[in-house]
């Protein structure tokens, strides 16, 4: 064991010395990270980024682009070492705001002093991935690292998602190569051409104050429900849904629409995500496409006296499978 012995009397040169090492540590520190990143298969890229998601302190500014819509949200994620806590307040449209803690979130409304509170039952949404293994998820996808860019100062990894199949989007990713933190997401139809775009427009990894997460109102005193969403069993429920190759179920539950109660069913496959609502169908109601949203289609179709709506981040004919494939059985 050595140990590096200062002289007494030169304070400044001892100081000089220690900001000498310091700064040597770091240029190890940084040429180290740097060799990992080349080294990196698209598979290690993958389960970097949905580890950096979940167990990174990280706030900043998210934008959503649709076209010409531009919606803006300030998020705030901060790991425990155990769980994930998050608060992520929506910039347009009504004051509202999503407190997290582990699988529990409170949805605030200023506007009626309430509270909406229920379990985590979606999709992961930017910037995280689902907790799908890449093993299955590479079954569906090829991964390529394609190059590096710089995202708000960020010195990225460019990795490009290609579908092995139609029935499904392409993506391109850029992942800060140092922390392995999404910071820009785009999903691609299948000439190539950019139907979504989710990006921080500024972000800050690490140091994040805790104070952060606290609600933007004063709560005390409002409205609290707890959203009514009670887990089903689509086989004792007589259904039986055929989501495309690759597409795992997240859950099922019963949750109040405007025809009644329904069915809903969710399903990923470590990208994309699609819903399917099963409810009691109108008088009028008929099948047919509805109007597209960027990547996101939607199918209905009737089948007897129920109707079964597809809608996920799938193209149109990969909704319209999905819903023609729903059947009743056991009834």
């Amino acid at each position: 064991m050595w140990r590096l012995v200062l002289p007494r009397g030169n304070w400044l040169s001892s100081a000089i010395v220690l900001l000498a090492f310091a700064g040597l540590a770091q240029a190890q520190e940084r040429a180290a990270s740097a060799a990992a990143a080349d080294t990196r298969t698209a598979e290690q890229w993958l389960q970097l980024v949905q580890r950096a998601a979940r167990q990174l302190d990280y706030s900043g500014t998210i934008f959503y682009q649709q076209g010409s819509e531009v919606r803006m949200s300030r998020i705030v994620h901060v790991f425990d070492g155990q769980v994930s806590h998050e608060r992520l307040q929506p910039m347009d449209g009504r004051p509202r705001e999503f407190i997290r803690n582990a699988d529990e979130v409170k949805c605030l409304i200023p506007d009626a002093r309430r509270v909406v509170i229920e379990r985590r039952t979606r999709a992961e949404s930017f910037p995280a991935l689902a907790a799908t293994a890449t093993a299955e998820l590479l079954q569906h996808y090829e991964v390529k690292v394609v190059g590096r860019e710089r995202v708000g100062g960020f010195d990225c990894q460019v990795l490009l998602i290609q579908p092995r199949q139609g029935d499904r989007y392409g993506y391109r990713l850029w992942v800060d190569r140092t922390s392995g933190l999404l910071l820009r997401s785009q999903t691609l139809n299948d000439r190539g051409e950019v139907l979504e775009q989710m990006a921080f427009a500024e972000v800050r990894i690490g140091g994040v104050d805790r104070e952060q997460l606290k609600p933007s109102w004063p709560i005390e005193g409002w409205r609290v429900d707890e959203a009514a969403h009670r887990p089903v069993d689509l086989n004792e429920q007589g259904w039986r849904l055929s989501p495309p190759s690759g597409f795992k179920p997240l859950y099922a539950v019963r949750r109040p629409m405007h025809n009644g109660p329904a069915v809903q069913a969710v399903y990923s496959d470590g990208l994309a995500s699609l819903s399917v609502f099963i409810e009691p169908a109108a008088p009028s109601d008929t099948s047919d496409a509805l109007p597209p949203r960027g990547p996101i289609n939607a199918y209905a179709r009737r089948v007897g006296e129920a109707m079964v709506t597809v809608v996920g981040e799938i193209p149109a004919d990969t909704a319209r499978a999905v819903a023609q494939a729903a059947e009743r059985v056991g009834r």
